[in-house]
Order: structure tokens, then C-alpha cells, then sequence
């Protein structure tokens, strides 16, 4: 994923924020009750400008109440190109700075909830007709030493502003949105020098600029019993190094492209070896059945996430998804370019699929998984595409759509056994047993005549993993 579109999704959490709040977005939120949770497959030189507003700290020990020192911190923006914005931090002394060993877990919350928005869980605060998306999401870092002179750079950004919110200093960012679908396209840095952090707020652009910032204004910052070492915490130097990487390491970009000899494919009704998840298992499964529908009738109400529920009309029938084909800016002196839009059909894939254990002993907690590779297959070879792959020879890099359409992970599976990894499991097959179990996926009508099933539990959509070549993929393509 480009640097610059990662705005565009729910924020990834760092580890160290599952042990102070509650796991993540994008992804993506599978906390309510008819939302099916699911295992996924593993896989300078800069001219400092000063601004006013200045936040004087006076440090003390976590665990004690000795003085520590004073250090005065500011939060300051700069304009890099005509739509680029560098954040940082810098102090306005040189007095001796300092970091507790240890400090208290924190949880965030506000005083101002907007009209028809409720929190989903402790860190999304969205609207109740679409508790899935857009809305706000707030994590929060460490502020360390190692903050000094470094910057986070967005781009695609058409409005800035440097501010008090509350008590806390801050800005407020808003990006380029070629397409109004509940995605983040706001975003609030707060710098929080009291609490040793930094408050990263992502705004959806279903949330008006004023409640965004009335939001913030009203945010509380409580601390819990529960403490954590600071060596090795997650900071906010760390979230700026990953964005860094995210634009410029390409070492684990995956395997999109093969010769066909290379990898095996199955029609549907073949029985197929399942990779031996212990010494002596035995397994095999097959795709008994694909059906291409354009509703939920085949669907469990239950399990059906609620976006796709948003997704059907007055008719029953799917909306459909109006695509936008984007030429990209540099997100620096340039913008985005929507260059032609279109609308297709929404149709849902549906696999039957039989796992059966061939050995003498039973096989328990089986995770099961699938995902929808799309391959152009052409001069002997096999090329992966995604849902928003552009064609530079036309005009475009990317495209868009507003609706659920496209999503190659599974998202929808029958539940057979609810465990703390997520539904996706086979609670018991016996020896000599077979159960079956559902999948689903919505896709764009055009990419049904390229679907492959992948049912390799470690495998992925958007690239051939090792086991993925070893196992094979299923042919489901819509003739």
C-alpha cells in the first residue's frame, strides 16, 4: 500500500497499543455481536519554524514525586510543496529532558460526542447506522527524547492549521478525498507533554471539520491502575520510521506473477491434500459448489457484517459500486485526478467447501480460511491484480469505489466454533469425518471472469506464498 493512501484505511494499532486499549482497524472493529471475527492468515535538513502557544512541563517520577526538571515543548507545522505538511516537535530550552522507566496505561476519551455517534469500542467512536467505518479513531505513543528534529510528513493535504485544543497543542490535517465512502480523511496530532504522549486522532469524512475539533477540544486523558516499562515502548519517532519504511523498503513486496507450471490448479469437486498441520493428520478438502448472487438471500442474517447489509438498495438488490479511476499527484505540488468514473454490478461469491480427516486420530480447533486471488492468465503465466489496480499505459494508477465491492479476504464464513482467535475454527473432526462450512465475498461483476480460490490458512490474496504453490488454488471463475 502506498504511503499516501494509508489515510484512506483504518490505522493499523502497534502492538504496544493492544496492551493499553483494545485491538484494532485496517482492518479493521469485529466486537459486536453479529460481526463474525476471524483469524487472518499471518502474514534532512529542515528550516524549524517557530510557533507560539507553549506548554511548560514540570516532570515527575512515575513512582515518585520528586522534582525532575522543566522542559518546554512545542508542536510546530511546516509547508513542504503546495500540498505536503511536516509535523513536529522541538524544545525551547536546552534543559535536561526526561523519561520515566515506567508509566501508566491511559485511556482516552471525550466530553463532546457529536450528534448520533456512540463509542464502538474504546478507541472508535462512530456513527450507529455505520459502526464500521469512518468516525473517529484515537491511539496514542510515548514522547521521547528521540522525538527532537524528527517529522512526520503527510501529504495530500489541502488544509492545515496549528492550534490549542483544550489544554493540549496540536493540528488539525485534512487530505484529498476523491471518494466520500466513511474513509479517514481527517487527522488530529496532539502533543500531550504531561502524559508523556502523543494522541493520534484519524476522522472519518462522514465527521464535519467543527465536530473533529470540538472532539478533540473535550479530550480526556485518564490514567489506569496498570503500568508498562517505557524501554521499548512504541513512540512517536517509531510511528514516523514505520511510515518511512512503509514508502520506501520494498524487501518482502510479494510474489505476483509465475509461470503456470508453477503452480497447480484444481476445478471445482476436486479433493484436495491439506497441508499437514501435525505429524500423522491426514486431510483433504474440496470446493463443492460456487454460487454468484446479487443479494444476502444466501446468507446467515446473523453473520452477515453490517456493511454489507449498507450495501443492498430498497430492491434487495446490491447498489452498485461507482468506481473512480484516479491519476495520482505527487501529494506535494500535486493532487489526485479523478480521470473517468464508471458503475458496476456488486455480486456475491459463495463457496460450499468439505474438509474430511483421513487419519486414525481426531483433528481439533482446525482453523479454516479462504481468499479470492484475481490472475490474468496469459503467455503461459499468472499475474495477480487488485481490485484497485490502475494501467499507467491509460491514465490512471489506481481506482476507487464507494461501496463493499472488492475486498479478496474472506469476510463472511459460517460459524462452526467460537474461539478467543476469532469464529473461524472446526471445533472437532473425527477420524474418518467430514464437515462442511460456508465462505463469502463481494466482488465487482468485471472480476468474477479472474477468481481463484486460496485455501491455504497462511496463504493471501495479493501474492503466491510458498504454501499457496505447494497446496494449489481452485478455479472458480464464472464462465
Amino acid at each position: 500500500m502506498r504511503l499516501d493512501e494509508m489515510k484512506y484505511h483504518v490505522p493499523e494499532t502497534p502492538d504496544f497499543i493492544h496492551t493499553l486499549v483494545q485491538s484494532e482497524v485496517e482492518k479493521q472493529l469485529n466486537t459486536a455481536d453479529n460481526i463474525v471475527q476471524m483469524k487472518r492468515p499471518k502474514k534532512k535538513v529542515w528550516t524549524l519554524s517557530k510557533v507560539a502557544a507553549i506548554v511548560i512541563v514540570c516532570v515527575t517520577a512515575v513512582s515518585t514525586a520528586a522534582y525532575a526538571g522543566v522542559r518546554i515543548y512545542h508542536m510546530y507545522i511546516e509547508q513542504q510543496g503546495k500540498y505536503s505538511i511536516a509535523t513536529g516537535i522541538e524544545t525551547a530550552d536546552d534543559s535536561q529532558g526526561y523519561m520515566p522507566e515506567t508509566l501508566h496505561d491511559i485511556r482516552i476519551s471525550t466530553d463532546y460526542i457529536p450528534n448520533g455517534m456512540e463509542w464502538q469500542d474504546e478507541d472508535h467512536l462512530t456513527l450507529a447506522e455505520t459502526p464500521y467505518q469512518g468516525g473517529f479513531s484515537f491511539s496514542a505513543v510515548v514522547m521521547d527524547e528521540d522525538n527532537v528534529d524528527e517529522l512526520m510528513v503527510d501529504t495530500g493535504v489541502v488544509e492545515s492549521e496549528k492550534r490549542k485544543f483544550g489544554k493540549y497543542e496540536g493540528v488539525y490535517l485534512k487530505y484529498q478525498d476523491t471518494v466520500n465512502s466513511g474513509s479517514f480523511t481527517q487527522r488530529i496530532y496532539l502533543l500531550c507533554p504531561e502524559e508523556f504522549r502523543v494522541i493520534m486522532v484519524y476522522i472519518g469524512d462522514d465527521v464535519s471539520k467543527d465536530d473533529a475539533i470540538k472532539v478533540a477540544e473535550n479530550i480526556k486523558i485518564t490514567e489506569l491502575d496498570t503500568t508498562f516499562e517505557t524501554q521499548g515502548a512504541y513512540t512517536w519517532a517509531d510511528v514516523i520510521s514505520n511510515e518511512k519504511n512503509v514508502e520506501e523498503s520494498a524487501e518482502d513486496e510479494p510474489l505476483t506473477e509465475i509461470e503456470d507450471d508453477k503452480v497447480k490448479v484444481y476445478d471445482v469437486g476436486t479433493q484436495i491434500t491439506f497441508p499437514e498441520r501435525q505429524e500423522g493428520e491426514q486431510m483433504s478438502v474440496c470446493v463443492d459448489s460456487i454460487q454468484i448472487a446479487d443479494d444476502l438471500s444466501l446468507l446467515s442474517e446473523k453473520d452477515c457484517p453490517n456493511e454489507w447489509k449498507d450495501a443492498v438498495g430498497a430492491d434487495g438488490k446490491f447498489v452498485k459500486n461507482h468506481l473512480s479511476y484516479i491519476k495520482s499527484g505527487d501529494g506535494v505540488n500535486t493532487l489526485d485526478e479523478v480521470v473517468k468514473t464508471e458503475s458496476v454490478r456488486q455480486k456475491l461469491i459463495y463457496a460450499t467447501v468439505t474438509y474430511t480427516n483421513h487419519s486414525d486420530t481426531e483433528i481439533k480447533d482446525m482453523l479454516y480460511y479462504g481468499s479470492i486471488m484475481l490472475l490474468h492468465h496469459e503467455n503461459g503465466r499468472y499475474q495477480i491484480y487488485m481490485t484497485d489496480t490502475g494501467d499507467i499505459s491509460k491514465g490512471y494508477e489506481r481506482i476507487t469505489g464507494d461501496s463493499v465491492a472488492g475486498m479478496q479476504e474472506m469476510e463472511y464464513c459460517s460459524t462452526t466454533c467460537d474461539t478467543e482467535n476469532g469464529n473461524n475454527y472446526i471445533a472437532s473432526i473425527k477420524p474418518g469425518e467430514s464437515v462442511t462450512v460456508n465462505m463469502a465475498w463481494i466482488l465487482n461483476e468485471p472480476d468474477l471472469k479472474n477468481m481463484y480460490l486460496n485455501l491455504c490458512t497462511d496463504g493471501m490474496p495479493y501474492g503466491f506464498a510458498q504454501s499457496t504453490l505447494d497446496m494449489g488454488i481452485v478455479d472458480i471463475r464464472e464462465q
